[in-house]
Parts: C-alpha cells; sequence; structure tokens
C-alpha cells in the first residue's frame, strides 16, 4: 500500500500564525466581501460591498492584510482574515 505525505500547505490549518509576507503578498489585487454580507451563488455583489486588497503592514511584528471598500479602509490579521472575509475569485 502507498502512502503518499501531502506537503501542500493548508492556510486555513494554519490559521493561527500570522501571515508570512509571501502569503500576504500573494493576496494583494483579489477582490473580497465580508463573510456578514456574503450573497448566495449566482447573485451580484453591489459596488459597494466589494473590496480590494490593497496593501500589507507591519504592525508590531505581525503582518496584515489592508482592504479598500468604498467607504473604509480596514486592516486584518490572518485569524481576522479567514474568519471575516471571503475572496470572490475562489
Amino acid at each position: 500500500m502507498k502512502t503518499q505525505l501531502n506537503t501542500k500547505k493548508d492556510l486555513i490549518k494554519d490559521i493561527m500564525n500570522p501571515f508570512t509576507l509571501e502569503e500576504a503578498v500573494s493576496l494583494i489585487y483579489r477582490l473580497a466581501v465580508l463573510k456578514k454580507d456574503a450573497l448566495p451563488p449566482g447573485k451580484k455583489y453591489g459596488i459597494t460591498q466589494i473590496g480590494h486588497i490593497c496593501g500589507v503592514l507591519t504592525l508590531n511584528d505581525q503582518i496584515e492584510i489592508v482592504i479598500k471598500f468604498h467607504d473604509e479602509m480596514r486592516q486584518f490579521t490572518k485569524e481576522e482574515f479567514y474568519t471575516q472575509v471571503k475572496l470572490l475569485d475562489e
């Protein structure tokens, strides 16, 4: 019986660790919505609901993602990002 070790890094399993620079930069320019505003599949989002990931910052030795929404700009740690934000192109 062959067994194979899955070495693919699963970001969700690694949620408690902070973003690495590579993880954070790979998310730049992707579109996102807050999970609380998520619509069922097939529905279209309004322009005010969609944000784009526009930057990365380091605060207290922790890398955070910056998302620009229509009326605000918010920053998220890795844990906050995966619990509160949904990427649109998934």
